[in-house]
């Protein structure tokens, strides 16, 4: 493909995705990509890009986005596929270590967020496998009516007997978000977590927040609402099953058993291989809330601290069907719609950018979660690639996906030229 067609594909398909409605702002990301692309298009119209020179594009893609980036100050990429011979990793700016500031490390531990809602629902799966529960099991049964009080109550209706296991994984149980609400006329404690630095939250003081803060949303089964309280819901029934700590259950069922030896939960345990690197900044709303003991509000829907090989080591498990069977991975992708081309099942989230618009040309699928801070897993089964990043930033969330975009774009134009060299019919 030559330069020129090779411009016009991508433009055609970014100038109208949703997600970037700041292409025309001259301070974008993608505003620059473009044109850096019709700056190469002017000097050399005619070259086409090798494999070697589309792989070293992703690791540009990543500095592009970290440059234009509104407050991340350290980020790091990884994309591993065996399938189309890519190890990549990379690394920006710089983290605070003493009295010092040293480059980020592509290793640099940092706040996984709500990625973490990956291991969460992997640990639901285990003990259905086991027999000890079932996704339409009835949480009130587990966990008690005192428990739930007030959680579901809709339009003065307790609908929390109706809860079920199934509903806290996909985000159909009515209750609220204890951490960003989505009623329009509810707080969420992403202000505490702010202005009250030194609090150190429990799950039942999560649990209470939205008991006394908030109120339900709708009837269990009846509508989506993305809801960290309903994951502290599902850490409290692995508790009450294992009868131990939510973070032993994760280090004995996934961080030991899968040689994650730099994951653990923040606040509450620590890494099996004590690390020099310093925790990557965490800045939610713009604040620097790195070490604030509020952040232990992240709990059962995100609370974990790790890095990019080990998030790697866990989402090659999790699609092989070593941690959960292939069946039951295949179980959690699901179609509720989370935001136009992100679709949510059972704790996978499964981004779809063919779908953000009738305008834009299918490409390949990301299953996996993103988190607040600009953190991603995903896998792409198509190309058998993993990408995993990490901008640290609330305000970076959008460009981030952007990223994506972009990344999969290469990948793909890397996946037809491999299949070529290898005398395989590309996809069409």
């Amino acid at each position: 493909m030559s330069s020129h067609q090779y411009f016009t594909r991508v433009y055609s398909r970014l100038r109208k995705i949703h997600i970037i409605d700041s292409i025309y702002n001259k301070n974008s990301f993608l505003y620059r990509e473009i044109s850096l692309m019709l700056c190469l298009l002017l000097l050399n119209t005619c070259s086409s890009l090798t494999e070697q020179e589309r792989k070293a594009k992703l690791i540009q893609i990543f500095h592009s986005t970290f440059d234009s980036s509104r407050s991340s100050k350290s980020a790091v990429l990884l994309i591993h596929s065996d399938r189309l011979e890519i190890h990549t990793k990379a690394s920006a700016g710089a983290v605070k270590n003493k009295n010092d500031y040293l480059a980020t490390n592509v290793d640099q531990p940092f706040h996984i967020a709500s990625v973490g809602k990956l291991f969460t629902a992997a640990l639901i799966f285990k003990e259905i496998e086991s027999n000890k529960i079932k996704l339409d099991d009835k949480v009130e049964s587990i966990l008690g009516k005192e428990r739930l009080r007030g959680l579901f109550v809709f339009k003065n209706v307790d609908y929390s007997h109706e809860v079920t296991i199934a509903q806290l994984l996909n985000h159909t149980s009515g209750v609220d978000d204890y951490f960003e609400s989505t009623s329009d006329s509810k707080k969420g404690l992403i202000h505490e977590i702010i202005s009250e630095p030194n609090r150190f939250w429990t799950p039942q003081d999560l649990i209470e927040y939205t008991r006394s803060q908030q109120s339900a949303l709708s009837r269990p089964g009846t509508e989506f609402h993305y809801s960290d309280t309903g994951y502290v819901l599902l850490g409290l029934i692995l508790e009450k099953i294992n009868r131990k700590p939510f973070e032993q259950i994760l280090e004995q069922k996934i961080f030991q058993p899968f040689n994650l030896k730099h994951t653990y939960m923040h606040l509450r345990s620590k890494p099996q291989i004590k690390t020099s690197l310093s925790l990557s900044p965490i800045f939610l709303m713009n604040q620097d809330v790195t070490n604030f003991q509020s952040i232990s509000a992240d709990w059962a829907g995100g609370g974990l601290i790790s890095t990019t090989e080990d998030l790697l080591k866990f989402m090659k498990a999790l699609t092989s069907g070593k941690i959960i069977s292939k069946e039951s991975y295949n179980s959690m992708k699901g179609n509720y719609k989370f935001l136009d081309g992100i679709q949510y099942g059972y704790g996978l989230m499964n981004v779809k950018f063919g779908e953000m618009s009738i305008l834009i040309p299918n490409i390949a699928n990301l299953e996996g979660h993103s988190g607040i801070l600009g953190t991603h897993l995903f896998y792409i089964p198509e190309f058998d690639t993993t990408i995993v990043a990490n901008f640290g930033s609330s305000e970076d969330i959008d460009s981030s996906y952007e990223m994506l975009y972009w990344i999969l774009s290469e990948l793909e134009s890397i996946n037809t030229i491999h299949q070529k060299s290898n005398n395989q019919e590309p996809k069409l």
